[in-house]
């Protein structure tokens, strides 16, 4: 469980999926703390619309780190919403594993993007080719930390197909490059197609087979 719970305490998203009556829904939460007998999660509302988990729902957390994809299964014990954020009281997560879900299964392909971030109603562009890429999540390479945002929208191109999505900040890695320190951010694809996700996790595997 320590290990399990080190996984979240440097996040800065994760992937919360629910069921309600009839679909499956995916929303991103933070962590805002962990308490004795419980961990409390949170959610943008304006990111998230009337698409929240009740008392009493049954999730699945994806912590997407660089170990690995981690699934667990919690349950919501309560919730607090104001204008801006729905806390949610869930219990400790439970059967936590390391998987390599297909639509997570990351490949060193280095994929052009240009990378939109919006920051106190101004725009920053971030241009480059991934480190790694999934069919749920990219990698990239920079000079400087990521700061806080507002939004990000995000331009893959592949060389013949292109794909546009919104995205959340999941980690840093800080790592040496030619002597000097560089920052490795991971993100999550959050409004992607399931069209998009086949063809990326199509192009991964054709990778691990070149």
């Amino acid at each position: 469980m320590a290990d399990f719970l080190d996984e979240y305490k440097n996040l800065k998203s994760f992937e919360v999926e629910f069921f309600d009556e009839n679909y499956l829904h995916r929303i991103m939460c933070k962590i805002k703390n962990i308490e004795a007998d419980k961990i409390l999660i949170v959610s943008e509302n304006a990111k998230t619309g009337n698409i929240k988990p009740k008392t009493g729902t049954n999730l699945t957390l994806n912590v997407y780190s660089e170990n690995g994809i981690y699934n667990s299964l919690s349950r919501v014990i309560d919730t607090v919403e104001d204008d801006t954020y729905t806390t949610y009281s869930i219990t400790f997560p439970a059967q936590n594993k390391v998987t390599q879900r297909r639509e997570y299964f990351r490949a060193n392909l280095k994929i052009p993007y240009v990378m939109k971030v919006q920051r106190n109603d101004k725009e920053d562009i971030l241009e480059g080719n991934t480190v790694n890429i999934c069919g749920k999540g990219i990698c990239i390479q920079t000079s400087k930390p990521f700061l806080p945002y507002e939004k990000i929208n995000v331009d893959i191109n592949f060389k013949n197909y292109s794909i546009n999505t919104d995205a959340e900040y999941v980690y840093t890695r800080t790592i040496m490059d030619n002597s000097r320190p560089a920052f490795q951010h991971a993100f999550m694809l959050t409004t992607i197609d399931q069209k998009d996700v086949d063809y990326i996790v199509g192009q991964c595997f054709l990778y691990q087979l070149s």
